[in-house]
Parts: C-alpha cells; sequence; structure tokens
C-alpha cells in the first residue's frame, strides 16, 4: 500500500529508521480499502507500542491521494488471517483482559499519588486488596463498594489505576474484563450487525469483575446504553465488581441516562486531579528506573525531568529508552540519547493538542478571552475567531461535528456551515484568513 509506505516515510523523521524498521515495517498488511488499513503485529507488545506510539498520529496524518483519512487497525494476534474483522465473532482475546498485555508499569506498586490523589490511591488499593504500604497483596477484597467510579481530566491517572486494578484482580484468580468505552461500543455495534447479541451478552455478563475506561463516550449513544444498563444489573445483582471511569463526576456527565448515572453513584466516586511536581516526577523516575533495571547518569535524569512534565510522558520516554537503548550501554548518558529525546519532546507537544489548547491558542492570536469565543456574541472580534476555532478542532483533533457544537452552545449545521467557510477562505488564500492560521504553531 503506497500510502502506509509514504507514511512510514515521514515518521522515519520523529522515530528514526531504526525504530519504523524495527516497530513498522515489521506489521503484516492483512487487508486495505480506501479508507482503512488492518494490519497484524507479531505479538501483543508490538500491538501496544503501536496503538500507543502511532495510532494518535495517524488519526492526524494517513491520508489517500484523496485527503481523506485512513484508519488504523491493529488486529488481534490471535486472529486468523482469512476472518473478517467487521464480522468475526467477539474472541476471548477482544474481551478479557490479559495482565501479560498491560504495560509493566501499569500496576499499583508504580503509581505515584501526589498530595491531592493520595487518598483516592489507598482507597482505591484496599477496595481491590492490594496494602499500598507495604506494596504487598492482600489477597481479595472481604466486602465490596459496587460500583467503584474513578473521575478526573486526561492524564490524571485513571488508566494506570483500571489497568493495575485489573492486573492485580486478575492475577488473584478472577476473571476481568478492562475495554477503553469506544471498544464496548465496537463490541455492541459489531454484535447487532453480525447478530451475536447472545454471544456479547454471554462474555460480559459472566465477568467477574467489569473494568470500563471513559464512561463518558457514552453519550448519545443508545443502543450502548442499553447493553450497558442490562450488563450493570446482571453484574451486581450477582455480587460481581464493577470499576468505572470518567472525565467527570457523575452527575455532570452529559447526555447519559439518568438510570445509569444513579447506578455510577451506588458505591463509591473517588475523585482524582491532574497535580502533580517536581517530587511527583522524581519518584516516578526511580521507580520506572528500578523496574526497568535502568541505569542513568545525571545530567539525563535532569534532562529527562525538565522535558517530560507529566507522568504518562516519563514514562514513555523511559520505555522507549529501556527498548531499545539499554543493552547498548551498561548507563544511559545524555549524549548517547538526546537527538532521539528531543524528536520524542516534539511529538509529546503534538499528542498533547486539545480543545482547551487550540482555544487558548486562538484567543491569544486574536487577542480576546476564551470566554468570548464561546459565548452567544455576534460581533466579529468574536465570530471570526469562533469559527477558526471550531475548523482548528475538526481538522487537528477530527472531532465530531456534534461534538465541537456543545464546545461551542451551537448545532452541528452551524459548525459545518463555519468550517466550511473558513476551509474556501484557506483555499482562495483570503489574507484575512491566512494571515491569522500562519500565527498558529500546531
Amino acid at each position: 500500500m503506497r500510502a502506509w509506505d509514504d507514511f512510514l516515510v515521514e515518521l522515519e523523521e520523529p522515530f528514526g529508521k531504526e525504530t519504523v524498521d524495527k516497530w513498522l515495517r515489521t506489521l503484516t498488511i492483512q487487508r486495505f480499502d480506501a479508507c482503512n488499513l488492518y494490519l497484524e503485529p507479531a505479538d501483543s507488545f508490538q500491538a501496544m507500542w503501536v496503538e500507543e506510539h502511532i495510532v494518535p498520529i495517524a488519526k492526524k496524518s494517513f491520508s489517500n491521494n484523496n485527503g481523506h483519512r485512513i484508519n488504523l487497525h491493529i488486529q488481534s494476534v490471535e486472529k486468523k488471517k482469512d476472518q473478517d474483522p467487521s464480522t468475526a465473532p467477539l474472541s476471548s482475546r477482544e474481551l478479557k483482559f490479559d495482565s501479560d498485555v498491560a504495560y509493566p508499569h501499569c500496576c499499583l506498586e508504580q503509581f505515584v499519588a501526589s498530595k491531592e490523589n493520595e487518598m483516592t490511591y489507598k482507597i482505591l488499593s484496599n477496595l481491590v486488596g492490594f496494602d499500598p504500604v507495604t506494596e504487598e497483596s492482600k489477597g481479595l477484597p472481604s466486602e465490596k463498594l459496587n460500583p467503584i467510579y474513578l473521575y478526573g481530566p486526561t492524564g490524571s491517572g485513571k488508566t494506570h489505576l483500571l489497568m493495575a486494578a485489573a492486573t492485580h484482580l486478575s492475577m488473584n484468580g478472577l476473571k476481568v474484563f478492562f475495554v477503553k468505552a469506544d471498544t464496548f461500543t465496537q463490541h455492541v455495534v459489531n454484535a447487532i450487525r453480525s447478530s451475536k447479541m447472545q454471544s456479547f451478552r454471554q462474555a460480559y455478563r459472566t465477568a467477574d469483575v467489569l473494568i470500563i475506561d471513559d464512561v463518558d463516550v457514552f453519550g448519545r449513544k443508545a443502543a450502548t446504553q442499553e447493553e450497558l444498563f442490562h450488563t450493570f444489573n446482571t453484574l451486581h445483582t450477582t455480587g460481581k465488581q464493577i470499576i468505572l471511569s470518567s472525565r467527570c463526576n457523575p452527575r455532570l456527565l452529559e447526555y447519559i441516562e439518568e438510570r445509569l448515572v444513579s447506578r455510577f453513584e451506588w458505591g463509591i466516586t473517588l475523585p482524582l486531579e491532574k497535580s502533580f511536581d517536581q517530587n511527583v516526577l522524581s519518584k516516578l523516575l526511580e521507580k520506572r528506573m528500578n523496574l526497568y533495571k535502568m541505569e542513568v547518569n545525571d545530567p539525563l535524569k535532569e534532562y529527562l525531568l525538565s522535558h517530560f512534565k507529566s507522568p504518562a510522558s516519563l514514562s514513555r520516554a523511559l520505555e522507549y529508552l529501556q527498548s531499545h537503548f539499554q543493552s547498548s550501554y551498561d548507563m544511559l548518558e545524555l549524549t548517547h540519547v538526546e537527538p532521539i529525546l528531543a524528536r520524542l519532546c516534539d511529538q509529546e507537544q503534538k499528542m498533547q493538542l486539545n480543545p482547551e489548547r487550540i482555544l487558548d491558542a486562538v484567543a491569544n492570536v486574536f487577542g480576546i478571552r476564551k470566554e468570548d469565543i464561546v459565548s452567544k456574541s455576534q460581533t466579529r472580534d468574536a465570530v471570526l475567531p469562533r469559527k477558526i476555532a471550531m475548523y482548528i478542532l475538526r481538522r487537528e483533533l477530527k472531532l465530531p461535528y456534534m461534538k465541537i457544537g456543545d464546545l461551542f452552545g451551537r448545532d452541528h449545521s452551524t459548525v459545518m456551515s463555519s468550517i466550511k467557510q473558513v476551509k474556501q477562505d484557506l483555499d482562495s488564500n483570503n489574507p484575512d484568513i491566512t494571515y491569522y492560521f500562519s500565527q498558529f504553531k500546531f
């Protein structure tokens, strides 16, 4: 596939040819069409690496000759080569959490809690049978609070804690299903299309523990919410543990049925804050170095702490160093890896782009308040920045029109019209528009 080959060449700049050859050119192309590419990895670790590092980039810059986005699909390692993934049965790999597939650092011992998150970490650890003080398993908990609902902004550690809980409970002999909300939705859609709802229900409703990450994604998905409601009831009635996460408190969920919201509140609600200082990052660095048995000199430690300023980005950097360089040196030094880390820093900045950063950037360029952009004001000082912000949100983050409309309090037809107008102005090189776009650094 020519588009895939061209995309790999582009990735050699941020990742290096050796990395692209090792991690990407070894993927097997199963099938493709104009807007989809199905790839099979050699093993589960390669699958996780591609999902973590490449899929977010592909969502922004992998397209065909007509400029239409090509969707990357990372196939199951166990899936038969002649099986159509859109109609394949719901396999045990798709529906069962496999602790061998989890990131090595996603365990309770490796979580570093800030002062603000320390209580949540201790409560969750105790609820799943782990002693946060001695960092030892206490076995299965004697009593349940059901469900356990974690909420906090992106980057606060929700997914780490969910995967860690899944790993711990799985190792204690429980049948654990860990899924992203998007994956749950896709399972529902595939089951409906292939008339396999009975298989879907049998798989999900016989779990000992169901863990779903990012339930706020279920907004406006009626069929998914219906299945989740009945799945929740079945598991809760039979005393099975349910653990959920979201970006917000249950009461602030949008377009989620009230009957689900009330059930989310039945157990315990635990908040997480996106709060980490240099002390947290230093402790995390030491934990990861011990985990990976890495030796790093002081200048490299300082570089890592000053350039990778969140637990997630610091973990990715260390994982990369451990995978590619640790066997080459007794001790890693800054001079060995600084060029690679510099490229990773640039990539991190692109991956961390979000609606808030985009709105801040637009407000800064136009010299207005962010509140003016999302307000009801129809003055030119607010209308033009608003349209440009909508366009950038669509172009850079691929947000649905309805989601963009929610951010601005507009319907999707207004969003579509605004984006179309900005695109026409850009295509015609309207200087009133192109000037502002030259000021953005995305």
